[in-house]
């Protein structure tokens, strides 16, 4: 018995060792679903920065090519003639290399951060589940995405998970972009057109967006 009281002494003992410390009253701002809902599509559409490089090392590699062909093939009237084409064959070659390295680099560090920012506002929504049913309509609409397609003249990237993850998202206004791709072009120096299939309450649809255009799937 005396133990028993000599332990609970002595843990009382060490709890008073530590100050509890309230939590400082915070300012929050208010704010719609809707408005929620636009700033996670906001975010999700950020604009690749790596489209830069992959153009600029397209431009280069297609450079490193031309230079390639015309050393193998040209008669130089002089050897310094040939040995200043495969200079700039190899200095194009490398060039255009390291920016289609820095532009998957640049792409997975922004994706990674659009994410982070994606997951930390779901974690946000996950706290308010009442509310966000709540603000759910009882007659929502089912759609399921069959298949969507961006490209142009029989050559096409197939992006329906990108759509589909869209959808599931509640993002319904989708922009034709490069983005679906992750800049990816399927064609170059055409305009693509986003081709979608999909059913909407049962309903087989058709949707197609020009390149640049934004329309809603409904």
């Amino acid at each position: 018995m005396n133990q028993t009281k000599n332990k609970m002494a002595d843990n009382y003992k060490f709890s008073q060792d530590y100050e509890l410390i309230p939590p400082q009253k915070q300012r929050s701002y208010p704010i719609s679903t809707t408005e929620w809902t636009l700033i996670k599509k906001k975010i999700s559409e950020v604009k690749d920065g790596a489209n830069f490089w992959h153009t600029i090392g397209s431009i280069l590699i297609g450079a490193a090519i031309s230079t390639l062909i015309t050393a193998l093939i040209n008669d130089f009237k002089t050897e310094k003639l040939l040995w200043t084409c495969w200079a700039a064959f190899f200095v194009t070659g490398i060039s255009g290399s390291f920016a289609f390295y820095f532009g998957k680099e640049q792409r997975q560090t922004q994706n990674k951060s659009k994410e982070d920012v994606i997951d930390f506002m779901t974690i946000i929504e996950e706290r308010f589940p009442n509310s966000l049913q709540a603000s759910t309509p009882t007659t929502k609409q089912e759609i399921i995405i069959n298949s969507a397609k961006y490209g142009a003249e029989g050559k096409f990237t197939d992006v329906t998970a990108r759509i589909s993850g869209f959808v599931e998202k509640n993002i319904l206004e989708i922009k034709a972009s490069n983005d679906l791709v992750d800049g990816q072009d399927p064609i170059v120096g055409k305009v693509k057109t986003l081709i979608i299939d999909y059913t909407i309450n049962g309903e087989n649809k058709n949707l197609s967006i020009m390149e640049g255009k934004t329309q809603k799937i409904e």
